[in-house]
């Protein structure tokens, strides 16, 4: 019997090692790690500030109104965007294309007819980026781009319906949509909150498109600025792979850099400006502009990037940039030592080049009375016109902002100046370069 139980136990403990081998063996075959790409995590772990809404970034500089032959119009932010939640759902018929190849005086008549609201934007706008977050359309839309919206509400009083035209100033393509509304709530909401807008003129070019301007000068605060900074190393946290293997190294006074053998970060402390490079993930291949500026977007905000009011000014699908300007008070910022632009290249399926600030408006600490009065537009226009630097014909939009410069260690001036953009660069309008008396204080 001793025998027996002994052959008996060898049985049921060589039949458990079996089995224990089986379910072990089993286990490591069906493990998987749940593992994330460190790209994406380092992305996530590390946000410099809050995420914002596509719409926050994507609106027009200006809306003009045209009414009983008069021009009326806004560049304020808070007009603007109670404009743009008034169109927010409106649903609109089927989007049509109507021509390519549009004239300059047509795109001008379709601006200067009566009846008609327009919205100025400093990019191309996808129609579908713009459909997702201001109109609602159950068709297709076309894969197109507009830098102009104009809205045709001639016919609301007969049909209660107007007609939305998309047009392309650059590409010179035209679309249209119709919505159908109430006309004595688009009297109400739209038409009569416009006449307290500020009188515009249009200067008519012959062949070129119009400019737009304010017929009375223009008053506003001279600004002081105190400014923070988002520490270089904790971009190098969002933005390389392996922060920790990133070599540190300084060229000179203001020049710095952070490698790791696969990107490069530059950094140009006086300017307080970052230039992060990824030369693998290069790319020649076009890319489509809704997925350009959604990919642009996403990489930025994923961070908390828009470290300020950010604007979509310039997309480039050939060159796959994507641009937004800094803007402060409703009206752009431009500086000759710093750059108030964040600038992506889009690479295969992730980021080649990141241009940025990192630098960011802090405390305003400005006093009432540093007002500044600007000539109006017309005076503008006349100063141009008699100016031997500077041709009319040449300027592609004429507007506002304020100069960004430093006037002590901790201090910063935003200054009030009139701007010409031509051939996507500013220039800023100054006695030195019109001739005559300097706008100054008051």
């Amino acid at each position: 019997m001793g025998l027996k139980l002994v052959e008996l136990l060898k049985s049921i403990v060589l039949t458990f090692l079996v089995l224990l081998s089986l379910v072990l063996t089993f286990s490591i075959w069906s493990y998987t790690p749940n593992l994330q790409p460190i790209s994406e995590s380092r992305v996530n772990q590390i946000s410099l500030g809050s995420e914002k809404n596509l719409y926050d970034l994507i609106k027009p500089y200006r809306i003009l109104y045209k009414d009983e032959d008069i021009f009326r119009g806004t560049v304020k932010s808070s007009e603007i965007e109670d404009v743009l939640a008034k169109l927010a759902g409106w649903k609109s018929s089927e989007i049509t294309y109507i021509q390519s190849n549009v004239t300059e005086q047509k795109m001008n008549s379709l601006s200067n007819g009566n009846q008609r609201i327009t919205l100025f934007y400093d990019a191309e706008v996808p129609l579908s980026i713009m459909n997702s977050i201001l109109f609602l359309t159950q068709f297709e839309v076309p894969q197109a781009t507009f830098d102009r919206l104009i809205i045709d509400w001639s016919t609301v009083s007969v049909e209660n319906k107007l007609t939305i035209h998309f047009v392309n100033s650059e590409k010179k393509t035209h679309y249209s949509a119709e919505v159908s509304i109430d006309y004595n709530q688009f009297l109400t909401t739209f038409i009569a909150p416009s006449r307290n807008l500020s009188v515009y003129h249009e200067i008519e070019r012959g062949n070129a498109l119009s400019l737009y301007v304010p017929e009375n000068p223009i008053e506003l605060l001279n600004l002081t600025y105190t400014i923070g900074e988002v520490s270089p190393n904790t971009f190098k946290d969002i933005l390389f792979i392996e922060p920790s293997i990133v070599q540190r190294g300084i060229d000179s006074a203001s020049l710095e850099k952070y490698l790791d053998g696969m990107a490069l970060m530059t950094v140009d402390t006086k300017s307080r400006v970052l230039n992060y490079v990824y030369p693998a993930s290069e790319s020649i291949d076009e890319i489509q502009h809704t997925k350009l500026l959604l990919d642009s977007f996403e990489f930025i905000n994923d961070h908390g990037g828009f470290t300020g009011d950010y604007r979509f000014i310039n997309m480039n699908p050939t060159k796959h940039i994507v641009e937004y300007q800094l803007y402060l008070q409703g009206l752009p910022v431009f500086s000759s030592i710093t750059s108030t632009k964040i600038t992506t290249t889009w690479g295969d399926n992730q980021i080649f080049r990141y241009r940025r600030p990192y630098y960011y408006l802090d405390s305003n600490i400005s006093s009432d009375k540093n007002i500044v009065k600007l000539p109006s537009g017309l005076e503008m226009i006349d100063k141009i016109k008699r100016s031997k630097n500077i041709k009319l014909e040449s300027i592609d939009e004429l507007y506002i902002g304020y100069y960004f410069s430093q006037i002590n260690e901790s201090g910063y001036t935003l200054e009030p100046r009139w701007f010409a953009i031509i051939n996507d660069n500013w220039i800023g309008l100054t006695s030195e370069l019109l001739g005559g008396d300097e706008y100054g204080l008051e």
